[in-house]
């Protein structure tokens, strides 16, 4: 699910009010909802995923600044 899919829903909703009978329209309200859920969902799951790279990518950090002047550079190479 994705946002310009929601967006497509509350146009249809929009469009619908006043020339379908409320039961309808609140149906299309209630499949929105879903859809706003889902979103959220999403959304949730991409915090965890990006904490939990966030707290690999500090493990695996060196410690100290020392350790980063200790590793070689890589070799330089002419092109002629």
């Amino acid at each position: 699910m994705n946002t310009a899919h929601l967006i497509a829903k509350l146009l249809e909703i929009e469009q619908a009010i006043g020339k379908i009978e409320p039961a309808r329209v609140r149906g299309m309200v209630f499949e929105a909802e879903e859809s706003v859920l889902q979103i959220e969902q999403q959304m949730i799951d991409i915090l965890i995923e990006n904490e939990s790279l966030r707290q690999r990518m500090e493990n695996c950090r060196p410690s100290s600044p020392s350790i980063l002047t200790e590793i070689d550079s890589p070799n330089k190479f002419l092109i002629n």
